[in-house]
């Protein structure tokens, strides 16, 4: 990844948009759950993301880290130039090709890098296709969903001077301890208070 990344405190107010946003969306997620934020910044042609998943491996996917990341939310929050898409590499859309995302401010991409309980991809699909697609269980039941692997094009042309903003909103299968600022010093409960 070529880019810059910066961390958001729950109790900023430029938050709660997009943690309201997120509770509409799916309102079954408790705010316990979400990941600090990232708001992430491509500048020109030289940065981008190759391809990569969202999901934590099992050193990373913790009970204190609150398991395995189950979705992924990348909010667009500016007009981009040209390309800048986000294209996922095994998942196909019209005419077969990669299925891709333009980024157009206040466009959200909502997709679930794991998915939780028995996984199968069919009665067609054998065990062997089933632990490809989906990777072994964690200890919350979740498993990988190696589908989801993407890529950030760099953003080029001349609109926004060949930049693209996103923030980035990861939601865990259980309650997420923030430790980026520091544990105790990043708490959920400040979000609450304005949200």
């Amino acid at each position: 990844r070529t880019s810059t990344t910066w961390y958001v405190r729950y109790a900023a107010d430029a938050l709660a948009p997009l943690l309201d946003g997120l509770s509409e969306l799916l309102p079954k997620v408790a705010l316990e759950q979400v990941e600090e934020v990232q708001l992430v910044r491509y500048e020109g042609e030289g940065q981008g993301f190759g391809w990569h998943k969202d999901d934590l491996d099992d050193k990373e996917a913790t009970q204190d880290a609150g398991g395995q990341r189950i979705a992924t939310l990348l909010v667009y929050l500016d007009e981009c130039c040209n390309n800048g898409r986000t294209v996922f590499r095994d998942l196909r859309g019209e005419n077969n090709q990669r299925l891709a995302v333009s980024p157009k401010r206040g466009r959200a991409l909502l997709f679930f890098p794991a998915v939780t309980g028995s996984t199968t991809l069919g009665d067609a699909a054998s065990v062997a296709d089933s632990r490809k697609t989906f990777g072994d269980a964690y200890f919350d039941d979740t498993r990988a969903d190696h589908r989801t692997t993407h890529a950030g094009e760099p953003p080029t042309g001349n609109g926004n001077k060949g930049q693209k903003n996103i923030a980035q909103l990861w939601i865990h299968s259980s309650k997420h301890t923030p430790v980026v600022f520091g544990r105790g010093l990043n708490r959920h409960a400040e979000a609450r208070r304005r949200v």
